[in-house]
């Protein structure tokens, strides 16, 4: 027979050891988001490397991601589907999904790389005003300033001494994008809040992937291209691999908004600021691309940002 004392050190035990596990869990969910969202970045590095065209590897990315929701999925019948709350929110975000891709080569070819990449990393600000005032999280001295610091880590970890001319005449490019990427991330937050908090997930990655791939199909046939080349084999390969790493990231991104324990502004923060850097260290180690003194400091903020946002 235990005594009184044995039990309730046998318990707090056990309770210690289930909180040091969802902690590690919780974290490890962070970690795979952040690392399968950095995962694109180096696909489409070399995606360009193999002089693969990425329209075509986009849309076997969308298949692909769809295809692994569906293989996830145990409970996935379409006639139950489209009963869901959430099946007309994963239409749209599937439709947006490809429109901004679209949006951010655009603004490549007309605004200028520097520009694009800065609407597009900073966006995550958006879902974080949206979680802030729409779900009305806490803003406190040391979360305003670890969130602050995240923003400016973000500008000196991309910026490039090179100079990047911006045609004035498509400003309007890396404007848009900004919006079209925060609005797609803060509707993840409003669909993980309200409809995925409690599961689904699988079935709404699915949905969502499946219709952003039916619409670049569209947009080949009235484009008029050739649907043969998606069968290519290094547009397959290609498109394969980033299609598992672009489903991951949001799989991983909306457990990481369900079981953190972290406000969700504090989530986006801590990812961003995580994808951004390993990006930057990809660049560095892999692409032996260079860093300047600015970019030294944003990834040194970053981690200091983290650590305020983490503790």
């Amino acid at each position: 027979m235990l005594t009184e004392k044995q039990i309730q050190f046998e318990s707090a035990f056990l309770f210690s050891f289930d909180l040091l596990y969802a902690k590690s869990n919780n974290m490890l969910n962070l970690l795979f988001a952040i690392l399968t969202s950095s995962g694109i970045f180096l696909c489409f590095k070399y995606l360009e490397k193999f002089n693969i065209d990425i329209l075509y590897a986009i849309i076997i990315n969308y298949i692909t991601a769809s295809f692994c929701g569906f293989v996830l999925s145990t409970k996935f019948h379409f006639g139950k589907i489209i009963q869901q709350d959430w099946f007309i929110l994963s239409i749209l975000i599937g439709i947006l999904f490809i429109g901004v891709f679209f949006i951010i080569g655009r603004s490549t070819q007309k605004a200028g790389i520097s520009v694009t990449t800065l609407a597009s990393k900073m966006s995550f600000v958006l879902p974080m005003i949206f979680s802030i005032l729409y779900y009305q999280e806490s803003i406190s001295a040391k979360k305003s300033i670890g969130i602050g610091i995240a923003v400016c880590s973000v500008i000196l970890a991309i910026y490039k001494d090179q100079k990047d001319k911006i045609n004035r005449k498509y400003i309007w490019l890396p404007i848009l994008l900004f919006f079209g990427a925060g609005t797609v991330d803060s509707m993840v937050k409003y669909a993980q809040e309200e409809h995925l908090s409690k599961g689904g997930t699988e079935q709404f990655s699915t949905l969502l992937f499946a219709i952003a791939a039916i619409a670049g199909l569209v947009i080949l046939m009235i484009r008029k291209e050739d649907l043969k080349r998606l069968l290519q084999p290094k547009i397959l390969i290609g498109g394969i691999v980033l299609g598992l790493t672009n489903f991951g990231s949001l799989y991983f991104l909306i457990a990481s908004l369900n079981t953190s324990r972290l406000d969700s502004s504090i989530v986006f923060s801590i990812v961003n600021i995580g994808i951004v850097t390993l990006s930057v260290f990809f660049s560095l180690s892999i692409f032996h691309e260079k860093l300047n003194k600015l970019n030294l400091l944003g990834i040194l903020m970053a981690f200091i940002a983290i650590f305020i946002l983490t503790n």
